[in-house]
């Protein structure tokens, strides 16, 4: 039941619809988003998720509200944030309250999961299926040919879409080879993690080790260790694939002198020519930012701040801390920590391992900021949410 006075509220909004645009740059555009955004967060059940919504909202009223007095302040960068977030919002409350079976959904996805699969392998034995097809309409130029990326167009994005959903096909369609169980599809899915390398391959590995350890044993003094020393491995997969590509390697070869110069300065210059940065130097330049304001700090620098470059964070916490500040990360930690208290109980251990991959890759890349990538991990909380039920 939506709250009477939340809508009261809402439609105070109604000015931004008529002001004109010149007084308020895109005030239209705000209202058409902060309408459905505050009444799908009024509607929702997990109070978590509620406030974090109402919070984003209020801050980008801010924004236009504040670009009043400050010509020099640009508020529309936000919108595309308030977009992704409403839509996010209303894709988790249509799979939260929706009625299809949870195994559906798990078909859905595999299917998907599947056909990126067989583009990626297409790709990898030299034809790109994808390629041609577009070659027929229109020029086509491949940046990156040696990447496999399915229809995805990044090898990132691609792991981060296999790796959420590899806990669903571990004993799907099961074979039994020398009396060792596994589902049939699962060889070719961990063939794509390990060709794609990236933060979804290392969540990858300590979610199907979290799969392995949970289903022998629910002891935490038994998975604990598991996980330790699948994190040795994933870290040494990671160091041979960095030293024998050169793939990154000026990152962590640049990141002694980023380490001194922040802990000494409290910031880390770069040059404004430069491109990639590494994620090590975006979070440095974001975190500079951030220790240098308290307001910063406590309340973020509002939903699509520059900080430094024009690209995302590479690293969902980080976004949202610069975003939205303390409380946006205090609210985001709350929902994490409350979802997998309830997973635990709950035993699903399908749901459970998708959401341990899921945290534990958002935390080196922004999955939640591309479509693909985001409406995946929104279907699975949407599902988890389902199972609890609003508690």
């Amino acid at each position: 039941m939506i709250d009477r006075w939340t809508i009261a509220a809402v439609f105070l909004m109604l000015p931004f619809a008529f002001i004109t645009p010149g007084l308020i740059w895109k005030s239209q555009q705000l209202f058409f988003l902060i309408l459905p955004l505050f009444i799908v967060a009024a509607s929702l059940r997990n109070r978590w998720i509620k406030v974090f919504l109402f919070y984003a909202g209020a801050w980008q009223i801010f924004l236009f509200i504040y670009a009043f007095n400050r010509p020099d302040v640009n508020p529309g960068p936000g919108l595309g944030c308030l977009l992704s977030i409403m839509a996010g919002a209303i894709v988790f409350k249509f799979v939260s309250e929706g009625k299809l079976e949870k195994e559906k959904w798990f078909q859905v996805i595999r299917i998907a999961i599947i056909m990126q699969v067989a583009i990626s392998i297409s790709q990898f034995l030299g034809f790109n299926p994808i390629a041609w097809i577009l070659s027929q309409f229109i020029q086509v130029r491949q940046l990156t040919p040696t990447h496999l990326v399915g229809s995805i167009g990044n090898r990132n994005y691609l792991a981060a879409f296999v790796a959420f959903s590899i806990p669903m096909f571990i004993y799907w369609k099961q074979l039994n080879i020398f009396g060792w169980r596994m589902g049939a599809f699962l060889p070719f899915v961990a063939f794509m993690l390990i060709v794609c390398p990236s933060p979804g391959t290392v969540a990858a590995i300590l979610g199907v080790t979290f799969y392995a350890a949970y289903s022998r044993t629910q002891s935490p003094g038994g998975i604990i260790p598991c996980l330790l020393i699948a994190l040795i491995g994933a870290a040494g997969f990671t160091a041979v694939y960095v030293l024998y590509t050169g793939n990154h390697l000026n990152e962590f070869q640049a990141l002694p002198g980023q380490l001194s110069q922040f802990f000494s300065q409290g910031k880390v210059d770069f040059d404004v020519f430069q491109g990639d940065l590494g994620r090590i130097g975006m979070w440095l330049m974001a975190l500079g930012h951030l220790i240098s304001s308290v307001p910063g700090m406590i309340f973020g620098f509002g939903p699509g701040a520059f900080w430094g470059r024009e690209y995302p964070l590479h690293s969902e916490y980080m976004a949202v801390w610069f975003y939205y500040g303390l409380i946006g990360l205090f609210l985001m930690l709350g929902y994490l920590w409350s979802t997998w208290k309830f997973l635990w109980k709950s035993k699903d251990i399908t749901l459970m391992t998708c959401f341990l991959i899921i945290f534990v890759e958002i935390g080196a890349n922004h999955s939640f900021e591309i479509a693909t990538t985001g409406m995946l991990g929104v279907i699975i909380l949407g599902l988890i949410e389902r199972e609890r039920g609003g508690s």
